[in-house]
């Protein structure tokens, strides 16, 4: 908080605000300013050092702005705020609020209202019902997330229910009225509120107990998900968990990051860009087997529309409802019997591990995964073109440690993780596939630098993708950020999926130029 409104006497709402951001951890914020938030913007100090450990405002673009939050949480599991004037800045922002509720990643969003004072008027950029309504737009995604702080008196109460709602690992939008926030307000004794996650009545033990009983004489698959790479030991644990049960593992796109590359019962990731052995693997689940979920949405890109197939499914989460839960379950998401089991996955995990050095469970035993997971030979590259797979594999062998990666929505978010096999010990790769954002990596990949600055980041992004960005790497250009640019000047993304959507259209044609593909018929 700079001295504009550190020295001033006269406590407003604007100054509680910040305080409480403050609080929350909240030391970064992006986004352009504007006539609508200029008012909160002009406290933030600009960020010029990226190490400073004070509050400061970097100013990017709007597209771009609206999914750093979503990184800078997933390289360092702390909160980054956007920030977006009224009209189409606010909408342009937005786009990061969707993958941010698709992948349950707490994020701030910071929008303003126009002046009640001027309704009726017509005025610019008009939030009310009588033009962009952005309230009811905005409510609409984000039913019980959006709050808009119109009162000083009532300013602290709803800050507090936007902190429960970030606790759940759900993104806010704090909708700013001028009039209200720059108007005295109190200063309560407490102004962020405990989060309170509903406790599993039966204990641990009758957990273990009641998995002990349902794998016995049963095959045991482990399907690890996104969900569990927010645990610091997670790939650790998943490996132990492996070894002592001599379970397969499989593992959604994010999921792969709690996994180690030498689980020696890793058969690959499954579905969208899947290793042919984890394909197999999870099609022959059925009535005999037992399936353990850590936190994997059952998603289109994960189990590609279909249920989970295991005569019984656990469920392992500490998400209340997550994407994709109906009434805080996926029961309607299993063929067969379905128990879910809340709490910090680690615990639950280590729980079994316990179980199981005290009594070995009696569940059939997994060979190991073969060496090669894929049963396909990679087409040769065409004449004048980088052989990709030869490219992601010889990047396989130089990541540097500690490092994290983000694949757009390109051909490297399908075919990186088909060629590599396994995943990397030195990097974590992430894909915000869920709302298909082309170019949304690019944000990401920024709030990965900002939220650690020495940290090595590298995004993967494709021509289409790059012209959503392209504009904002002014912004980034000394971050130290490392893009490779996937491009063939054409959709190809959509090139491989158009003879699967649509068998009945002959030879497709591109024109490299544009990018539109011409149908012939």
């Amino acid at each position: 908080m700079n001295k504009v409104i550190a020295g001033n006497d006269v406590s407003i709402g604007y100054q509680l605000l910040l305080e409480t951001l403050s609080k929350w951890g909240v030391t970064r914020y992006v986004g352009v300013t504007g006539g609508g938030v200029i008012h909160f913007l002009k406290h933030i100090n600009p960020l010029v050092n990226f190490c400073s450990e004070e509050s400061g405002f970097l100013s990017i673009a709007e597209y771009s702005a609206g999914f750093i939050p979503l990184g800078y949480y997933l390289s360092s599991g702390r909160m980054a705020a956007a920030v977006a004037t009224t009209g189409a800045a606010s909408k342009l922002l937005s786009c990061g609020i969707s993958d941010a509720k698709l992948h349950d990643i707490p994020a701030i969003y910071i929008v303003p209202l126009t002046g009640e004072e001027m309704q009726g008027h017509s005025p610019l950029q008009d939030t009310s019902e009588s033009g962009s309504n952005i309230v009811a737009q905005l409510r609409s995604e984000l039913p019980e997330s959006v709050f808009v702080l119109d009162s000083p008196e009532t300013l602290a109460e709803k800050l507090s229910s936007a902190h429960v709602q970030l606790g759940r690992a759900k993104p806010v939008v704090l909708v700013l009225l001028h009039n209200a926030l720059n108007s005295p307000t109190s200063h309560p004794a407490k102004t962020t509120a405990s989060v309170k996650l509903p406790v599993q009545r039966s204990s641990f033990i009758d957990f273990c107990d009641e998995f002990r009983h349902d794998i016995d004489g049963r095959r045991l698959i482990l399907l690890v998900g996104e969900e569990m790479t927010r645990y610091p030991d997670a790939a650790t644990l998943t490996t132990q968990f492996c070894q002592m049960l001599r379970c397969a593992a499989i593992w959604s796109i994010n999921g792969a990051n709690a996994v180690q590359r030498d689980n020696p019962y890793g058969f690959g990731y499954i579905s969208f860009g899947g290793n042919d052995e984890a394909l197999s693997l999870y099609q022959s689940i059925g009535k005999d087997d037992v399936l353990l979920v850590l936190g994997a949405c059952p998603d289109e890109y994960t189990v590609n529309l279909h249920k989970f197939s295991a005569a019984k499914t656990f469920f392992l989460t500490n998400i209340l409802g997550s994407y994709g839960q109906i009434e805080n379950s996926f029961a309607h998401m299993s063929q067969g019997a379905y128990r879910q089991v809340s709490g910090p996955l680690d615990q639950l995990l280590c729980s079994l591990l316990a179980a199981a050095q005290q009594q070995p469970f009696g569940n059939i035993y997994s060979p190991f995964a073969p060496n090669n997971l894929n049963h396909r030979q990679y087409p040769p590259a065409r004449p004048g073109y980088v052989d990709m797979a030869e490219l992601y594999q010889r990047l396989d062998l130089w990541w540097p440690a500690g490092s994290i990666g983000f694949d757009d929505v390109c051909l490297s978010y399908k075919d990186r993780q088909y060629v590599t096999q396994r995943p990397n010990n030195n990097i974590q790769f992430y894909s915000l596939y869920r709302g298909s954002a082309m170019g949304g990596a690019f944000g990401a990949a920024v709030g990965a630098k900002l939220s650690l600055p020495t940290r090595p980041v590298f995004l993967f992004t494709g021509d289409g993708c790059f012209r959503l960005f392209s504009g904002s790497l002014g912004e980034a250009s000394e971050l130290g950020l490392v893009i490779f640019l996937v491009n063939n000047a054409s959709l190809s993304i959509v090139g491989q999926g158009l003879p699967i959507i649509l068998p009945e259209i002959e030879e497709k044609i591109i024109t490299p130029t544009s990018g539109r593909w011409i149908i012939a018929q």
